[in-house]
């Protein structure tokens, strides 16, 4: 399900990879937790 949009040479220039997935986990964690307070506030939650 990963799409890795990094061409071999991007890999080689040095990339800390684990950084790369921790910053976009970190993202996509937090649009979700976004996008739930927003549908609660949709419903009327608070």
């Amino acid at each position: 399900m990963w799409t890795t949009w990094a061409s071999p040479g991007l890999a080689a220039s040095g990339v800390n990879w684990s950084e790369v997935h921790a910053v976009r986990l970190l993202g996509v964690a937090l649009g979700a937790l976004i996008l739930f307070w927003a549908i609660r506030r949709m419903f009327g939650g608070k």
